[in-house]
């Protein structure tokens, strides 16, 4: 019996080009990765209103993963009962893996303290801030300020200084920090390899076996790329990878190009592994 693929993603500077958020570049891959029938689960830090967005541009009706691994949304009628408690969200059920936002917001402004006002987070940030900010439209400013799992936030000032201290800071409190490609993450004890490891199974209890991929290009994708079979680590602007990303990881293939333009190289490699006519 052949293996069912599952291809994960993270969105920003992986699928999506930084400056534009467009994945034009990868839209042949996708129209492939689709004839074959092979899942696409974005795995972001973004928030569901923000990931519902670009799953409709994107066409795709897959399970996603939201901020960083604190939930995971499944379509409702996508694989019948749930081995995990579930909350109900319109046409999905979302799987909680975190800490909710009060508890996290809790944990930012102790982080605020810590490094003495050095960081700033979307909850102190207008969504006019926000847009000025990430260059979204307003309209995608608002939706990524609709947190559920996670504050993200940015240095200041004394990045060099504070950065190193946070993780030990933050698990004092019984939080993780992650950084991203852009922003720091604040979040509960969990991250996109467990949320990615969950999806899996949920596929294999269909009771086939499932062979996953990964694409990402920052540290907080590293819990992914370990989680499945076959890691893809994108490029930087300057065709550089993360240290943090790749560095002692099994396996990675590192991809010579950023944004969509690697991820529709990566998508190459996939459809050979993947031997689907």
């Amino acid at each position: 019996m052949s293996a069912a693929w599952i291809v994960f993603s993270d969105l920003d500077e992986t699928l999506l080009d930084r400056r534009t958020y467009s994945f034009e570049a990868a839209r042949p891959a996708l129209e492939e990765l689709r004839r074959r029938g092979i899942p696409l689960i974005l795995c972001t830090s973004k928030t569901a209103g923000e990931t519902l967005h670009f799953q409709k541009r994107l066409g795709i009706t897959d399970p996603f993963i939201v901020e960083g691994g604190g939930g995971v949304y499944v379509p409702r009628a996508a694989f019948g009962a749930l081995p995990v408690a579930f909350v109900e969200r319109g046409a999905y059920h979302l799987l909680p893996l975190s800490a909710g936002t009060e508890r996290v917001l809790e944990g930012y402004r102790r982080l605020k303290q810590f490094t003495e006002r050095s960081i700033l987070g979307f909850s102190e940030q207008s969504a006019e801030e926000v847009g000025r900010d990430t260059g979204l439209p307003l309209e995608l400013a608002r939706l990524a300020k609709e947190r559920e799992f996670d504050e993200p936030f940015r240095f200041l000032r004394r990045e060099a200084e504070f950065a190193p201290r946070l993780p030990g800071e933050a698990a004092r409190q019984g939080l993780r920090v992650s950084r991203g490609g852009r922003y720091w993450h604040v979040h509960g004890d969990t991250d996109k390899g467990r949320a990615v490891r969950l999806v899996a199974d949920l596929y294999r209890r269909f009771g086939r076996e499932v062979r996953t991929v990964g694409l990402g290009d920052s540290a907080m994708d590293r819990p992914m790329l370990e989680a499945v079979d076959v890691p893809f680590a994108v490029a930087r602007r300057d065709g550089t990878h993360d240290p943090a990303l790749v560095d002692g990881l099994a396996g990675v293939r590192r991809v010579p190009a950023a944004g969509p333009e690697g991820w529709r190289l990566a998508a190459a490699d996939i459809f050979n592994l993947s031997g689907t006519p």
